[in-house]
């Protein structure tokens, strides 16, 4: 799930990996990992570089993994598919 400003860069991956699920939204910004069974990553970083001060804290809680993925699972559904 990404911006979609970055339909090129998400097709790319598409391309290569053809069965990986990728979904675009105009108004996502969160940028978060989910590690089955209870472990959530929630990060102000984008993915690469940047030199800017980013901060990302990890939550081990069941209770915090399941509410991530059904919001994600939500945003996901609710986004335009390649």
């Amino acid at each position: 799930l990404a911006h979609k400003k970055f339909f090129e860069r998400a097709y790319a991956i598409k391309k290569v990996f053809p069965k990986i699920r990728i979904a675009l939204r105009e108004d996502i910004h969160a940028k978060f990992v989910l590690v089955e069974p209870k472990t959530v990553w929630l990060s102000s970083a984008n993915f690469g570089k940047s030199n800017w001060i980013e901060h990302t804290i990890g939550i081990h809680s069941k209770e915090a993994f399941e509410f991530y993925k059904n919001a994600f699972t939500n945003l996901f559904h609710h986004s335009y598919l390649l």
